[in-house]
């Protein structure tokens, strides 16, 4: 029951994924029409332009699609001080802050009944309350890019990309009294919050770039692979309990990396989780020659590699699709 009546933002993130994609296409188009130019007044393709050899840098944008894998992690259990996943709903930030800090519990004053219109002992929230099925948004991606051509054809790169990733997700807060007048037997007033996480990676890329067919073409396919490490940083995870009607009151924006005293005192601030994975990248793109000094590459890299953040992580897919500017030096 409490799946059918939740409040589910599938269609908020699919938005948000729109609207990402075609802001990236329209960076795009913008892009290729800007560089299309040379200094022959448009005449591009000459075999006398000058060979490709020697240093390139450029910048990178695009989207970033993160495996759901590790967005289970921001689903309010959180971390020890050692850094292990809490896995007890006791122990779980989420029950330290709605039922023992904001709740009423430990004899402070229940901040959260106001909200839903009830009295103290009219609701509560245990462990079939939890978030569940939280994804990652789509996020963009950024990076300073470079790379050493032996020629036309062949080139050395390394790429540092970082990226800002969001999930989302949502939890329940049961109402045990029942509405005045009549109710179907069974019922349950479930009110649905959401809960968000933040999370930062750095990305960095080494291996070979090879050009397809004949060099002398405007456009060719490009491929590329190599080794990747990416650093990743685990920076906010904060829930959301808004009022359910006018006049009941403000909206709690709960932090729930950071936990009081009944006195109001930090008693547990969250450690910076930060750790290193690794894997490899096999990319595909179209690279266009724009003009003598300048190349654009709309490159798809798909990775597999450890997203290294909690215990026991497999090794997911990551997908990235974007565009490169390089200018040769």
């Amino acid at each position: 029951m409490k799946t059918i009546i939740q409040r589910h933002t599938f269609y908020r993130k699919k938005n948000q994924g729109v609207k990402a994609i075609t802001l990236f296409i329209s960076i795009a188009i913008f892009s290729v029409s800007l560089f299309a130019q040379d200094n022959n007044g448009g005449r591009r393709g000459s075999k006398k332009e000058k060979n490709g050899k020697g240093f390139h840098a450029g910048l990178f944008v695009g989207t970033y699609f993160a495996n759901k894998q590790t967005a289970g992690l921001y689903d309010g259990y959180g971390y020890d001080l050692d850094g292990n996943k809490n896995t007890t709903f006791a122990n779980s930030w989420m029950y330290e802050k709605i039922i023992n800090e904001y709740g009423g519990g430990n004899g402070q004053p229940d901040r959260i009944a106001p909200l839903l219109g009830v009295n103290h002992g009219d609701w509560t929230f245990d462990q079939t309350d939890m978030p569940t099925n939280l994804k990652y948004n789509i996020a963009f991606i950024v990076g300073f890019n470079a790379r050493y051509c032996f020629n036309n054809r062949d080139a050395i790169m390394l790429n540092v990309n970082g990226s800002k990733l969001t999930v989302q997700g949502d939890f329940t807060i049961t109402i045990t009294n029942p509405p005045i007048g009549y109710a179907t037997p069974g019922y349950v007033d479930y009110k649905t919050f959401g809960i968000n996480g933040t999370e930062q990676r750095l990305v960095f890329m080494a291996g070979y770039q090879r050009v397809l067919g004949d060099t002398d073409q405007l456009m060719n396919f490009v491929i590329e692979g190599g080794p990747i490490v990416t650093m990743t940083k685990f920076t906010t995870n904060q829930i959301l309990i808004d009022a359910q009607s006018p006049g009941y009151g403000p909206s709690l924006q709960i932090d729930l990396m950071n936990q009081y005293s009944n006195i109001g005192y930090l008693s547990y601030k969250a450690r910076n989780l930060t750790k290193v994975g690794y894997g490899g990248f096999l990319g595909l793109g179209i690279n266009l020659r724009a003009s003598a000094r300048w190349t654009l590459q709309l490159i798809y890299d798909p990775s597999y590699e450890l997203i290294n953040l909690g215990n026991d992580q497999p090794f997911t897919l990551q997908h990235s699709l974007g565009l490169r500017a390089y200018y040769n030096l």
